[in-house]
């Protein structure tokens, strides 16, 4: 699963899987905007088969929190 969502936000970031980390900053060290915020959920949501509240969405700030999110389904894992 990991290695999976670090290829769909490499994809969406136009950067390579080994160069997120689980501490790399989606907006300060990708440069993500909320559009792709949007784009990486519903990926997420296909991918692996879960539902992604929006306010969620909303609290990411890093890697380890959107596989915590994915993960556990919720943001209150972080």
């Amino acid at each position: 699963m990991e290695e999976r969502l670090k290829e769909i936000l490499a994809s969406v970031a136009d950067v390579k899987p080994e160069d997120i980390h689980s501490d790399t900053r989606l907006i300060a060290d990708l440069g993500l905007t909320s559009f792709d915020f949007a784009d990486i959920a519903a990926r997420a949501e296909e991918e692996f088969g879960i539902r992604i509240k929006d306010e969620a969405v909303s609290k990411i700030e890093t890697f380890n929190d959107v596989l915590c999110l994915v993960q556990e389904g919720n943001i209150e894992c972080l």
